[in-house]
């Protein structure tokens, strides 16, 4: 008899050893990748407060709201030369993706809301200031489907921003 080969237990064996290390690993390397993704939602949210700062900055035309006012900045009209797909390979949606800047007192704080669709689906975060998008736990602002509250701003409507309601005044488009 040749003894060369593996016996079929020897093979059960193997490939039971390796259906459990598949077990264990595929959901966390899920999870890593979901936790990617939603990191990304939060980096891109906070860059475009950026870059709508740095428009709001740069361009005197822009009026700054007065106090317990809020002006928008959507993010077709930032310059989105650093942005790439959106984390689930689709679009982000360019109108309903945004940037509010508000006056509480004498400061500016400003909030973001940032939309993707891919396959049928959205994913993004509702307007989420600056401050929460710097902590920690910010990919718990990554929400899905039914989940997600896109708001679209008008001139004279309200925002509920944080605690406050502020009059949008202007939309930059």
């Amino acid at each position: 008899m040749n003894k060369r080969g593996f016996t079929l237990i020897e093979l059960l064996a193997t490939i039971s050893i390796l259906a459990l290390l598949m077990l264990v690993a595929v959901p966390n390397v899920m999870s890593t990748i979901d936790k990617n993704k939603q990191d990304t939602y939060v980096e891109d949210a906070k860059r475009m407060i950026t870059l709508a700062e740095y428009k709001v900055r740069s361009d005197t035309t822009i009026e700054l709201p007065a106090a317990n006012k809020c002006i928008v900045i959507l993010m077709r009209s930032l310059d989105l030369s650093d942005f790439n797909d959106g984390p689930e390979g689709g679009d982000y949606d360019l109108s309903n993706s945004y940037v509010a800047i508000a006056r509480r007192g004498t400061s500016y704080q400003y909030y973001a809301t940032i939309v993707e669709n891919y396959d049928g689906n959205k994913r993004g975060i509702s307007l989420t200031s600056r401050d929460d998008l710097n902590k920690e736990n910010a990919r718990n602002k990554v929400v899905s489907g039914s989940d997600l509250q896109i708001l679209t701003p008008r001139v004279g409507s309200s925002l509920k921003l944080g605690s406050y309601r502020y009059s949008v005044t202007n939309i930059i488009d």
